[in-house]
């Protein structure tokens, strides 16, 4: 997907205000983890715009799924297992 880069530019800048505004709470009201949330978040934000307007790549790494196998395990495997 193509983004102008005037948008990406405005959504940059968006996203670094709401990073400094999210610093300025954590600043008046303290560290919690709510808080730290919230930072994560608004950074992440500027991350994301990086990987839309194509200058970042995401870690194939993280996105490759588990493949569970859909068999029946040995009883062996159940062993140890606490019962409910």
């Amino acid at each position: 997907m193509s983004v102008p880069a005037q948008d990406v530019s405005a959504a940059r800048r968006a996203a670094r205000d709401l990073v400094r505004a999210v610093e300025q709470l954590k600043a008046r009201h303290g560290d919690s983890v709510d808080m730290r949330r919230l930072l994560a978040d608004a950074e992440r934000v500027g991350e994301d715009l990086d990987i839309l307007a194509g200058t970042s790549i995401p870690d194939p790494g993280l996105a490759e799924p588990i493949v569970v196998p859909d068999h029946d395990y040995p009883p062996e495997f159940w062993q140890d297992a606490d019962h409910d």
